[in-house]
């Protein structure tokens, strides 16, 4: 993985809802201070080394909202901020509506917070065209274009249709929820959001489950194919990834070991004295689970009393949203549970909770995460939580254990802590007990292995794996872009082919030799094109291979009379001239029959659709079933099916042009062809196919090979032809036909 400042881009131009830095004002003077935020932190953690490697002068842009004179703050040679101004009745509706309101409660699995307002959803879709109308006075060549967080779901395909090749990232910082859940918001909704994220070349996210979700909710809403992480959008790739947003280790876990924070530590071990301190640090939000912590702490103290006057729960609220109602009443209610407790636990030498209502400067905070015996971050929902990260990080002495919640993204990364679900008190209760308790050598191992991850994957670590993966998702979109056959292709073939001594060719069957048809049983091979292959076959140092998902015994039928190899069912049966059928794989049949009855059930939920059983393999056919119903049926079919063969880990689900095949791993159009070149040694090679399936066969064809994919799809073959029609031209070339014409 190359280092972050490596990579061949001249500007990054980050875009997010605010600007990093902020204006406060002090009588007659102002100054600016740092916006709180992981990806505020982040971001400046990475700016800070811009000068080092071979990307010295690569700058950093910064595009979101806030005061005009922002523009002109000079925070470093390579950081510039570009202020956007929206009108403030439009930004209520924008941020403090669709965004807050609607967004951030469904997102994190609170529907009953939802607010469903289209005046909401307009204002939103006019800021994201503000911050669209931003980007294009900025970009040019060369820039990467990093877009983050729920505010901008709309702007990358925004930005796309203005830039049809600019790079493009997004990255989403809260979870992305389970279709279930996404699904409540309106069709409009969730269209223009996921079609908005797939405008971006890479859509990031903290882990695989959110990942997951995003792609199910693609593929049953707007229907795009999906092969493992890359989503097809028209002529072009994107792909859905997990990278879990790290920290800047070092700078928490040195500042540990300066001078300060040693003065600071010793003050206030001083201040504890013999006690115990529990810490917990959250911005006021109802998805943090303060209200359940503050519960369980209670409960801890019920029923473990043997810690009283023992231990000290420093909870630190950060204020935000304080003008919106729902906030003050969580407010008060925490404040209310806090008085409560302290109330029915303290006395005049012990009072058991510190509550603080405000931001912590950094030093400050450091201190209490190193001298903390537990981190205690119970959120009910959150995207990643970098709290968590950090207390680990700061745990120079290993004395502390960190309690965190499974809801949060950390968890996966951070399975060494002491995993609890937010809503079980008693739970809850008992960790904090475990914590406390825990040997030193226990900590000592658990710590360690926490802090050894989170030095490999830090901040700088995240950035190099997301514009590694960009890099990657471009060479793949350069490979799959589609290129058509001219004259001089056609020459260059023809040529290759007169030099040629022994050739092969490997040609698909439906949609290639014949037309797609309403009903598979009326596609049948022509004269002219059964003559012009006879022709070819006729050539001795020719091998023709017909590499088809049909049946035995359709394709003897339709090439009884040539000289051809015929394969059938995607590879698993071969036949060659004068010779009986043989099979290439042996494989166990018997999950047939947990597949029917579910293809069943769809053939008769989606009228006009049919099941072809073949001996491998069966098929759902769907070409004549209503289009709006089809798509529909099609994806919770291949989510049925998912699901049922998730124990099957040789079986996959094959989709093809209309069709939704589930046949065996062991063998492929790939496989077979491999099989062939790698018995004869060709040194012409021609493969043509119109359908995902042929896409194995295109795979495998060695460099020298030329590969032809039928129609304007995206493709790993190295050209398209326009049509079907165009085939018997192509053949044509190499049936005694001289001269190239332009197909």
């Amino acid at each position: 993985m190359k280092p972050f400042n490596q990579f061949d881009f001249k500007r990054i131009i980050i875009v997010a809802y605010r600007l990093p830095f902020k204006i406060v004002r002090k009588k007659d003077s102002y100054y600016i201070i740092q916006n709180t935020g992981g990806l505020v932190s982040a971001i400046l953690s990475l700016s800070e080394k811009m000068n080092t490697g071979n990307n010295e002068g690569l700058k950093i842009l910064w595009i979101g909202t806030g005061e005009s004179q922002l523009g002109n703050v000079n925070i470093n040679p390579n950081f510039k901020l570009y202020p956007v101004e929206i009108p403030r009745k439009i930004n209520e509706k924008y941020y403090g509506g669709f965004c807050n309101d609607t967004i951030w409660p469904l997102f994190h699995y609170f529907p009953t917070r939802t607010v469903y307002d289209n005046s909401t959803y307009d204002a939103y879709v006019t800021a994201n065209n503000l911050f669209s109308q931003k980007l294009q006075t900025l970009i040019r060549p060369g820039d990467f274009i990093w877009i983050h967080d729920y505010q901008l779901f709309l702007l990358p395909n925004l930005v796309r249709r203005s830039f049809p090749k600019a790079d493009i990232g997004f990255f989403l910082h809260i979870p992305f929820p389970s279709f279930e859940i996404f699904r409540l918001f309106p069709r409009l909704w969730r269209e223009a959001i996921l079609k908005g994220m797939t405008g971006s070349d890479i859509v990031g996210f903290h882990t695989n489950d959110y990942t997951q979700h995003f792609i199910k909710s693609v593929k049953r809403t707007l229907g795009y194919k999906i092969d493992q992480n890359y989503i097809s959008v028209k002529a072009r790739i994107c792909k859905a990834d997990a990278f879990p947003l790290g920290i800047d280790f070092d700078k928490f876990h040195d500042e540990c070991l300066s001078q300060k924070t040693i003065i600071q530590k010793k003050k206030l071990l001083k201040h504890l004295s013999d006690r115990r301190l529990i810490f917990s640090v959250d911005r006021l939000d109802y998805s943090k689970g303060i209200l359940n912590r503050l519960k369980a702490f209670e409960h801890f103290l019920e029923k473990y009393p043997e810690w009283h006057y023992k231990v000290v729960f420093n909870m630190v609220v950060i204020p935000s949203r304080y003008n919106i109602e729902g906030y003050r009443e969580i407010k008060k209610e925490i404040e209310a549970t806090v008085g409560r407790i302290n109330g029915k636990y303290s006395n005049l030498t012990w009072r058991p909770l510190i509550y603080q209502y405000k931001s912590i400067p950094f030093n400050e905070l450091v201190t209490i995460y190193n001298v903390s015996d537990v981190g205690f971050i119970t959120p009910l929902r959150d995207g990643m939580n970098l709290v968590a990260k950090e207390y680990v990080a700061c745990q120079t002495d290993r004395k502390g254990m960190l309690v965190l919640s499974e809801m949060a993204g950390a968890a996966v990364e951070l399975n060494e802590a002491i995993i609890i679900n937010p809503t079980d008190i008693e739970e809850t209760s008992e960790a904090l007990d475990k914590a406390l308790k825990m040997p030193q050598e226990e900590k000592n191992r658990r710590i360690l292995k926490m802090q050894n991850r989170l030095k490999r994957y830090n901040v700088f670590t995240w950035t190099a794996d997301y514009f590694g993966q960009i890099e990657d998702i471009k060479k793949e979109q350069d490979n799959m872009r589609v290129k058509y056959l001219d004259e001089s292709i056609l020459t260059d073939i023809h040529s290759k082919y007169n030099e040629a001594q022994n050739r092969l060719f490997l040609i698909d069957y439906d949609g290639t030799l014949t037309p797609i048809v309403r009903f598979p049983e009326m596609a049948v091979l022509n004269k002219k094109m059964e003559d012009k292959l006879s022709t070819i076959a006729s050539d001795k140092s020719n091998t023709i291979v017909i590499i088809s998902g049909r049946e035995r015994e359709f394709m003897e039928s339709q090439f009884k009379d040539l000289d051809v190899i015929l394969v059938a069912e995607h590879g698993y049966f071969i036949k060659y001239p004068g010779s009986n059928w043989t099979d290439y794989a042996e494989i166990d049949l018997s999950w047939k029959k947990k597949i029917l009855p579910v293809l069943n059930d769809y053939v008769d939920r989606c009228n006009g659709s049919m099941i072809e059983e073949k001996y491998a393999s069966m098929v759902w056919h769907y070409r004549n079933a209503d289009e709006e119903i089809a798509s529909l049926r099609i994806n919770e079919l291949k989510d049925d099916l998912t699901e049922i063969l998730k124990n099957e880990s040789r079986l996959h689900v094959l989709e093809g042009d209309k069709v939704l095949e589930i046949k065996s791993m062991l063998y492929d159009k790939g496989t077979i062809a491999s099989m062939l070149i790698n018995k004869v040694k060709y040194d012409f090679i021609l493969a043509v196919g119109d359908d995902n399936t042929d896409e194995d066969l295109f795979r495998v064809i060695p460099s020298y090979g030329f590969t032809v994919k039928v129609g304007c799809k995206p493709t790993k073959a190295r050209f398209n032809i326009r049509n079907q029609s165009e085939i018997y031209d192509i053949l044509s070339l190499f049936a005694g036909q001289q001269e190239v014409k332009q197909v």
